[in-house]
């Protein structure tokens, strides 16, 4: 199961040109409603991935004992096609471990472009680096 949470607003609609965007690639995401991020959630994941590496930390704070299973998308997928492998998720999180630097997270390095407030070409850019970002990791995953 897979599940999209923040960080700022709880049951919002996505904007009008992120519908657009998902629409582009046959996502109608119109009944979706934003959910806030919350420890519970955290304890329940068995992978969290975020959008920039600063939500790591933040994340975190909500859950000390999540840091293991937070990993920022870019992250994540550098990882899995590195391995060049199909994997289960504790094979990710393990190597993910292995070689991650949490001092990064403090950088932009790691972020995803964030489209918000901004033109529909932001939005689809923004649309299909992410779901470039996550075939790559999920389709790595058994």
């Amino acid at each position: 199961m897979f599940r999209s949470a923040g960080f700022l607003t709880e049951d919002e609609a996505c904007p009008e040109f992120l519908l657009r965007a998902l629409g582009d690639l046959g996502v109608d995401a119109s009944d979706h409603r934003s959910y806030r991020l919350d420890p519970p959630s955290l304890e329940a994941a068995d992978l969290v991935l975020t959008m920039e590496g600063q939500h790591v930390p933040s994340a975190t704070r909500l859950q000390r004992g999540a840091f293991p299973k937070i990993v920022p998308l870019k992250e994540a997928a550098k990882v899995a096609t590195g391995l060049g492998r199909r994997l289960t998720v504790d094979q990710l999180l393990d190597e993910v471990s292995r070689v991650r630097d949490p001092r990064t997270y403090l950088s932009k390095g790691w972020d995803v472009a964030d489209p918000y407030r901004r033109k529909l070409r932001d939005y689809r850019r923004a649309v299909a680096e992410i779901d470039g970002l996550v075939s790559e990791v999920v389709g790595r995953l058994v």
